[in-house]
């Protein structure tokens, strides 16, 4: 009954989030944006809880490492100064070396949060121009990106379970 309980939590917290969100994109309040609205959230809500209870998902981050996101614009800054700067370079006759490396990566769990660092660690990472995440090899423990310019692995990274890059 728990569960329940927190299914019925998670659905309606969903739908205030995607009632709001809908509001601000339509921007009005009339009758009938509304009733379109709030169709749109049911469906939505059904289909992401049949999508929860069917599908093995495991993927379950914590509110620090979500957080961690607080981090990519000024990583994003950084890196669009340093693609610029290559570019630049580039456009003078400098080839710039375009690198393939990898770095240990210390959370080989295969469980809900391990998946969970997995993804938010790839999808922070790529918001970056200088930053390509290839994949995380589990068996091997270390996760493999590319770069445009050699620069250390941003802390966001790091905070999630990259170590040092190689």
């Amino acid at each position: 009954m728990k569960r329940y309980g927190r299914y019925a939590f998670q659905a309606i917290l969903l739908a205030v989030v995607l009632d709001a969100f809908w509001i601000v994109c339509v921007a009005g309040f009339h009758s009938h944006e509304l009733m379109v609205g709030l169709a749109a959230t049911l469906l939505s809500v059904a289909f992401c809880l049949f999508t929860v209870r069917k599908l093995p998902l495991k993927f379950r981050p914590t509110l620090s490492e979500m957080a961690e996101i607080w981090r990519l614009p000024f990583n994003a800054t950084v890196d669009v100064a340093l693609v610029t700067w290559v570019l630049l370079q580039d456009l003078a006759g400098k080839r710039a070396p375009s690198l393939f490396r990898s770095t240990p990566w210390l959370q080989n769990a295969d469980t809900g949060r391990g998946t969970a660092r997995r993804v938010l660690a790839t999808a922070y990472a790529t918001v970056s121009p200088n930053l390509l995440v290839i994949g995380v090899d589990r068996e091997r423990g270390q996760m493999l990106f590319h770069q445009i310019q050699a620069d250390s692995v941003p802390r966001i990274i790091q905070r999630l379970g990259a170590g040092g890059a190689q």
